[in-house]
């Protein structure tokens, strides 16, 4: 991408995701013989598509909980736990997410590090626009990924969010930089990609699971990509 000089990011579900592995055991034991952390992670994307727009906000305190269960015994039905076991799964998910010191969005998305390092030694800004709870940079600095990382913005701490393009010009403001100077990756296609593009950004869909392969944006399945198109 000629002219470039930063690269933001989503937080979860693109630099940051869900603890895969955990969930994965946690639905085999429930009764989904053979859930694999590919099946778990698509029923959430796929989920995430029909409902992106529900999504784009960070519900308040009293709504978080209910929102989580409510999501995680979906994606526990879409692999075919029945319903008793899916609530359950979701009440653990649940209780995980409560108790674990980094809930579940504790794991580095892969490839995350060696993208993030290859994108800074070509002197690129990198920063985070997160739609989250106010605990975003934390997450990432959890991670392991803070220090690569030249901004993050948190909607909570500004008040606005994602697909709200004025969220993506607070970033540009900070660089000090025009709209077209700047690439926009994240997962959801009516918040990430059509609020970066509303803002005049360079949106690229991140798509691990393969959720959107009828959508001709440009579309990445693997952080690793995203070093070739830039």
């Amino acid at each position: 991408m000629a002219g470039l000089k930063a690269v933001l990011f989503d937080g979860g579900n693109t630099l940051l995701e869900l603890d895969y592995p955990w969930l994965a055991a946690l639905a085999r034991r429930l009764g989904a013989e053979g859930a694999t952390e590919e099946e778990i992670g698509l029923a959430g994307a796929s989920l995430l598509r029909r409902s992106g727009l529900r999504y784009a906000t960070t519900p308040a305190p009293q709504e978080a909980s209910s929102l989580v269960q409510e999501s995680f015994a979906a994606i526990g039905s879409a692999i075919g736990l029945e319903p008793v076991a899916a609530a359950e799964f979701a009440r653990r998910v649940q209780r995980e997410d409560d108790e674990h010191p980094q809930g579940l969005w504790r794991c580095a998305a892969p490839e995350a590090r060696d993208m993030l390092g290859e994108l800074k030694a070509r002197d690129l800004l990198l920063g985070v626009i997160s739609n989250s709870d106010g605990r975003a940079a934390h997450h990432l600095d959890l991670a392991g990924l803070g220090t690569f990382l030249d901004l993050v913005i948190d909607s909570s701490h500004v008040g606005i969010e994602k697909p709200n393009p004025a969220i993506f010009r607070l970033a540009l403001a900070q660089f000090g930089l025009a709209s077209y100077e700047a690439a926009y990756v994240g997962d959801l296609l009516d918040v990430d990609v059509a609020g970066a593009r509303r803002a005049g950004l360079r949106p690229v869909l991140y798509d691990r699971f393969g959720a959107y392969a009828d959508v001709p944006d440009l579309r990445i399945r693997s952080l690793g990509e995203l070093t070739q198109f830039l």
